[in-house]
């Protein structure tokens, strides 16, 4: 996973987002981020912090660069580190990682307090007590799939065939474009 994003509140939008990186350097932070569509500075450095105007959401640096603990208040608590494929994980994957891309990704843990048991989405539905993993099991990169009912027009939107918030379904995802504006910024 490149990037994350959030969409809560009444119009508020929170991205995270994994920059490429030739080498890996754990040094050099690779998160960037952004709040209502806009690029967000939060400080390198262990407990840096920054919060919403609203107060609904909190970012924390929980290392000096490269991982950040997300809070929406109330809701979930998100644990986000940006990582590189090693050489092993690309040995035994056989991601045929190029010279000049370590593909940094974020590694992503999530606790949820308030979660419905309908809950949808890519990773939500994961959550669901009657969840089972359509995945294959022993392949080398297993895929859960999704992508005809979670499509969106763009990472905040609420427009797929699957949403329950905003003006989602499928009428929406249909007069829908993705255009090259909306795709982030890791894969230009």
């Amino acid at each position: 996973m490149q990037a994350l994003g959030l969409a809560f509140g009444p119009r508020d939008t929170f991205t995270v987002e994994a920059t490429k990186a030739e080498k890996w350097d754990e040094n050099i932070d690779h998160l960037v981020f952004s709040y209502n569509g806009e690029p967000l500075f939060i400080p390198k450095g262990h407990l840096s912090e920054w919060k919403s105007p609203n107060d609904g959401l909190t970012v924390e640096r929980t290392g000096r660069a490269n991982s950040v603990a997300i809070s929406i208040n109330g809701f979930a608590e998100i644990c986000v580190q940006v990582v590189p494929v090693t050489e092993e994980d690309d040995r035994i994957h056989n991601y045929r990682i190029p010279s000049d891309d370590c593909y940094t990704h974020l590694e992503v843990q999530f606790r949820f307090s308030k979660l419905s048991k309908e809950v949808e989405g890519v990773i939500g539905r994961t959550y669901r007590p009657d969840f089972e993993n359509p995945a294959k099991r022993g392949v080398m990169v297993p895929v859960v799939g999704g992508e005809d009912k979670y499509m969106t027009s763009s990472l905040v939107s609420s427009d797929c065939r699957a949403c329950v918030f905003g003006s989602g379904g499928p009428e929406a995802l249909e007069s829908s474009q993705v255009d090259d504006e909306s795709k982030l910024k890791y894969n230009k």
